[in-house]
């Protein structure tokens, strides 16, 4: 019998890159800032940067390291100006950014209209908040593709935690030898998923030297070869 059911990562998986759309965010955060304020874009991008790491030294793993309002409400009370009045925009002008530069993957959609003709359950298994996951999907055209969507926010904890891989388990309604996660972090998506006995297929698009592990994994380089592998497990 053939897998019941796949997980995807979100960033960087089914679109990319992440890293470039984050670039862009701070340029356009670093603009409305300078714009609206008249303080210093650079600066705020420093500060929103420094508290960003901060909050992720104090609660390592934790769904609220994600929260941008929580970045930049740190970054603008260490420039003595009103986090209240202007965080929430700050949010919206950072994720404005991340949505018009995001790029789905050549492969993706072709792939879920083929699982959901086969009676395979889909879910997205990401770290992040729920809400502006499902807003990724939204703007990407996927969000009627997909069954379901586990994020860390649900969960209660980053990959490569447990709790994220169990929930998608049993939304989906099978047993972990009949499930296999798809993700391009070594350690948040293949090592979180095996040690859970979830078969997992690493997307290794910026080819990084493979880690020193000797669990089973699939190692592909395009999302066209994670699909052509997840073919042959139907």
């Amino acid at each position: 019998m053939g897998i019941k059911a796949v997980f995807f990562d979100l960033d960087d998986t089914l679109y990319s890159s992440f890293q470039a759309c984050d670039a862009y965010a701070y340029e356009r955060m670093a603009a409305w800032v300078e714009e609206h304020t008249g303080a210093s874009g650079a600066e705020f991008a420093r500060q929103f940067k420094w508290y960003r790491k901060k909050l992720a030294r104090q609660q390592p793993g934790m769904p609220p390291t994600h929260d941008r309002v929580l970045f930049a409400q740190g970054a603008l009370e260490r420039m003595g100006l009103n986090a209240v009045q202007y965080a929430r925009a700050l949010h919206r002008v950072y994720w404005d950014a991340v949505l018009s530069k995001m790029e789905l993957r050549p492969g993706v959609p072709a792939l879920l209209e083929e699982l959901r003709r086969a009676g395979v359950k889909t879910t997205v298994c990401t770290d992040m908040l729920a809400d502006i996951q499902m807003e990724k999907l939204e703007y990407l055209g996927l969000a009627d593709r997909i069954d379901y969507l586990v994020s860390s926010e649900e969960a209660g904890m980053d990959k490569p935690g447990s709790p994220i891989f169990w929930l998608a388990l049993q939304k989906c309604g099978c047993l972990a030898g009949e499930a296999v996660m798809v993700g391009d972090n070594f350690r948040h998506d293949v090592q979180g998923a095996t040690d859970v006995g979830i078969a997992g297929v690493w997307l290794n698009w910026t080819h990084l030297p493979r880690p020193d592990d000797d669990r089973p994994y699939t190692e592909v380089h395009t999302f066209e070869q994670a699909a052509a592998h997840i073919r042959t497990l139907l």
